[in-house]
């Protein structure tokens, strides 16, 4: 009989930023004043469109600043963008990686959108397959309102937010729509990607949710917006989303383990120090074979098979971030004994 005892292994090295995350993702580097887009990020200072004059970072007389820097939730800074008023109508506080693009006076009119433009070099390029995305997020609004964070990995094109989801270019997205906790704390939102099985039509009032979760197509964009508001008109004046620490996940952790084919019944993705006692009788046949599964469809494995000479077996898994050279592996490892006897090791 064979008793389990295994030992996983996790060594994690240190982590750097860069195309595997989002630009500026603590909102600690501002270019100028206070109330300048964050490095990386834009709002309406850089927007287009037929009403693009009649907004500003800075707000208006009687409005709020649309944006501005405040206390961060972990670091010194964080962003905060507010809803304002145009000519009486709501105007959604927004932050992008790409540009706003403001045509039509409703804000939930096909005509207002976040996109990429590529172009005018409001675009950043990814080419990451993330598991998830988790930001904080702080409220202070008046009002029962939602506001919505979306994340867009799209092809090489213009992608527009709103016009665009669920098309063909839209490879994969996360989608949140965040209802107001009215306690004026920072809370931290996760969400998953994921990616359509079939194209859908966008409407005015709500986004297709995604379904498929085999996605393999790496993108060549990332579009990831943020806005106050989700409807237009249900926003006030001064209306604020505070945001801070945006962070993609990619997940490395095994969903199970196979000794011989057979899943380990004790395994555990937490656990530490397994190993697994093998039979003196069936030494001759060499020692058991293991292969394992990654929860994410997106991690690749890869095993190092225990010998007599080298009794532990190393499983390595890796993800995009990985193979950018922007994070180390996770490896786990799997050390067989003798019931009566540690077996042989070089290492």
């Amino acid at each position: 009989m064979r008793y389990v005892f295994f030992s996983i292994l996790i060594l994690i090295g240190s982590v750097t930023y860069g195309q595997t995350q989002v630009p500026n993702r603590g909102f600690e580097d501002w270019p100028d004043e206070a109330t300048s887009s964050p490095k990386g990020w834009h709002s309406y200072d850089e927007s287009t469109g037929a009403f693009s004059k009649a907004m500003s970072n800075k707000g208006s007389v009687g409005n709020p600043a649309a944006l501005e820097r405040v206390a961060g939730h972990n670091g010194k800074y964080a962003v905060a963008i507010r809803c304002t008023k145009i000519l009486g109508v709501s105007a959604n506080g927004a932050l992008t990686l790409g540009r706003v693009c403001m045509n039509a006076m409703g804000a939930s009119s096909p005509k207002n959108y976040c996109y990429t433009d590529r172009k005018a070099g409001y675009a950043f390029r990814f080419t990451g397959r993330p598991d998830s995305v988790y930001f904080w997020a702080k409220f202070n609004m008046k009002g029962d309102v939602h506001a919505t964070a979306k994340a867009h990995l799209h092809t090489d094109c213009d992608f527009k937010d709103f016009v665009d989801i669920g098309q063909s270019s839209d490879i994969a997205s996360a989608i949140f729509y965040i209802k107001n906790p009215k306690d004026n704390k920072w809370h931290q939102y996760k969400r998953a990607f994921k990616a359509y099985d079939k194209v859908y039509k966008a409407t005015a009032d709500q986004a297709p949710i995604p379904t498929l979760s085999n996605w393999t197509r790496k993108p060549s964009y990332m579009l990831f917006s943020f806005s106050t508001n989700r409807y237009v008109m249900k926003g006030d004046k001064g209306d604020e989303l505070c945001l801070d620490d945006i962070r993609l996940v990619y997940n490395k952790a095994l969903s199970s383990i196979m000794i011989d084919g057979s899943d380990m019944e004790d395994f555990d993705k937490n656990k530490t120090d397994y190993t697994w006692i093998v039979s003196p009788d069936l030494i001759g046949y060499g020692l058991p074979v293991v292969s394992a599964k990654a929860e994410s469809p997106r991690a690749s494995i890869e095993v190092r098979q225990a010998t007599l000479d080298n009794p532990t077996a190393t499983i390595t898994v890796s993800h995009d971030d990985v193979e950018s050279g922007e994070a180390e592996p996770r490896i786990y490892t799997v050390r067989f004994i003798l019931e009566d006897k540690p077996l042989l090791s070089k290492e």
